[in-house]
C-alpha cells in the first residue's frame, strides 16, 4: 500500500518534471531560433511594443528606400540644371566676345550647338520619365530638334509641351517634397534669347528690335546696328542665367533637406532594430546555461521518483 507522504511527494515531483520539460522545450526553441518566443503571445506585455516597433521600422525603411531613389533623381536633375546655366553662361561669353572682337565669325555655329545641347538637357529621362515634363510622361517636353524648327515657330513657347504640374513625393509621415522642375520654366528664357539672336542672323528682326534694322548675318567687322543689337541682348541672356541658377539653388536646397532626412531615418531604423533585437532575441549563452540546469533538475526529479516507487519495508527488515 502506498503511503500518503510518498504519494504527495510523487505528485509534487511529477508536477515539477512537467514544468521542467515545458521550460526545456521553450529553451531549446530559443537556442535553435535565437528568438525569445515563436509568437507574440510568448512576449506577454511587450508584444504590443514589439508589433508597433516592427510596423514603424517597416514604414521608415519604405520611406528610406524611396528617398534614396529620389536623391539620385535630384542629383541628376541638379547636373542638368547646372548644364542649362552653363549653356547660358557660354552664350553670354559668345556675345561678349563677338562685341569685344567686333566679329560675328562662327557665332551662328555656336548658337546652333547651344540649341542642340539645350534640347538634349531639357529632354532628360530619369527612371523612365522625363525629368522636366511635369507629370506628362508620354512625350518629350521639348518638341523641336534643331534651329530650323526653332525659327519656324510663331512663339518660343510653342517649343514646350510639358504640363504645369510639378512632381512631388511623400518623403516622411505627413511631409511631401515638391521637387519637379518644368522645361519651359527653366528653358524658355534661354531658348528665347537664342531664338532672338538666330532670328537676327537669319534676317528677321525680333520683337522690340526694330531700332537695330536691318537684320542679317553677323559680319566681320560687325556693323553698328549688329553690335548694338548684341549688346541689347545681354539682358535677356542674364535673365536666362538667373533663371537657371535660381532653379539649381532650389534643387540644392531639396538635396540638402533630403540628405538630412535620410540620415535621421537611417538613425531611426537603427534604433528600432536595436529595440526589436533587445525584445525579440535571446541571450544564447544564458539560454544554454538555463537549459543545462533544467536538464540536471529533470534528471534529479526522475531519480527521486524512481527511488520513491522502489521504497519497500523489505529494504529495512
Amino acid at each position: 500500500m502506498t503511503r500518503v507522504s510518498s504519494y504527495a511527494q510523487y505528485q509534487v515531483l511529477l508536477g515539477h518534471m512537467t514544468r521542467t520539460q515545458r521550460e526545456m522545450l521553450d529553451l531549446q526553441q530559443q537556442v535553435s531560433s535565437g528568438k525569445e518566443a515563436s509568437n507574440f503571445k510568448g512576449y506577454g506585455v511587450e508584444a504590443n511594443a514589439l508589433l508597433a516597433a516592427r510596423s514603424m521600422g517597416s514604414r521608415i525603411e519604405s520611406y528610406l528606400g524611396a528617398n534614396r531613389e529620389l536623391e539620385m533623381q535630384l542629383d541628376l536633375q541638379n547636373n542638368a540644371l547646372g548644364e542649362v546655366a552653363a549653356i547660358a553662361d557660354a552664350l553670354r561669353v559668345d556675345l561678349v566676345n563677338a562685341v569685344n572682337l567686333n566679329s560675328g565669325t562662327g557665332l551662328n555655329e555656336k548658337l546652333e550647338d547651344h540649341v542642340e545641347r539645350l534640347i538634349d538637357v531639357l529632354n532628360l529621362r530619369v527612371s523612365n520619365r522625363y525629368a522636366f515634363g511635369g507629370t506628362r510622361t508620354d512625350t518629350p517636353p521639348v518638341t523641336i530638334t534643331s534651329t530650323t524648327d526653332l525659327l519656324a515657330l510663331a512663339n518660343t513657347s510653342d517649343a514646350f509641351v510639358n504640363n504645369q504640374v510639378k512632381v512631388s513625393q511623400e518623403v516622411d509621415d505627413g511631409r511631401s517634397m515638391q521637387y519637379g522642375v518644368l522645361a519651359d520654366e527653366i528653358g524658355q528664357p534661354l531658348m528665347d534669347a537664342l531664338r532672338r539672336v538666330l532670328q537676327f542672323q537669319n534676317g528677321t528682326l525680333p520683337t522690340g528690335a526694330a531700332a537695330y534694322a536691318p537684320a542679317g548675318p553677323f559680319s566681320e567687322p560687325l556693323t553698328d546696328n549688329q553690335r548694338d543689337f548684341l549688346i541689347a541682348e545681354f539682358n535677356n541672356v542674364n535673365t536666362a542665367i538667373d533663371t537657371a541658377r535660381t532653379a539649381e539653388a532650389a534643387n540644392g536646397v531639396n538635396m540638402a533637406s533630403l540628405q538630412q532626412l535620410t540620415e535621421r531615418q537611417q538613425s531611426d531604423v537603427t534604433y528600432v532594430k536595436s529595440f526589436v533585437i533587445e525584445v525579440e532575441e535571446v541571450d544564447i549563452a544564458e539560454a544554454v546555461a538555463r537549459l543545462k540546469q533544467s536538464e540536471t533538475s529533470l534528471t534529479a526529479a526522475m531519480q527521486v521518483i524512481t527511488r520513491i516507487n522502489s521504497v519497500s519495508l523489505l529494504n529495512f527488515l
